[in-house]
């Protein structure tokens, strides 16, 4: 999962830090809300096959009033326990091809403006904490 504003570099990372190309197309700063794009890739590292779903959220940070900007991320993270939880509870499970989709790891791209956090960003950080 990375969250932070548009612009700040998150794509740019996770492809140079993968060494893949995640085919995105350039967001505007003109979103009404904040949507999340999940994309699959499949890596291979020797003999090791990953297979890794990198998450953006787009838009995130762009809105006039940024009150609930944070609650599309944490009802994301809750509908994919939500979803490996139904899938565990099941009586003929199949999780060894399940594609597990939770949030395993968060980088949080916080803006470089040289002052202090901004309030969204703490916000965003501390519900995120009790995930």
């Amino acid at each position: 999962l990375t969250p932070g504003e548009t612009g700040i570099g998150k794509s740019a990372l996770m492809s140079s830090l993968f060494n893949t190309n995640f085919e995105d197309s350039p967001s505007t700063h003109f979103l009404s809300s904040v949507r999340l794009r999940a994309q699959t890739c499949e890596l291979q590292e020797s003999n090791v096959l990953l297979k890794l779903t990198v998450v953006k959220t787009v838009g995130f940070g762009d809105q006039v009033n940024k009150t609930d900007t944070y609650q599309p991320i944490v009802d994301y993270i809750d509908a994919q326990f939500e979803a490996y939880l139904e899938e565990e509870l099941k009586v003929i499970r199949s999780l060894f091809s399940y594609h597990d989709t939770r949030i395993h790891v968060c980088l949080y791209f916080i803006s470089p403006t040289g002052r202090s956090l901004k309030t969204i960003d703490l916000l965003t950080m501390r519900s995120l904490d009790s995930k």
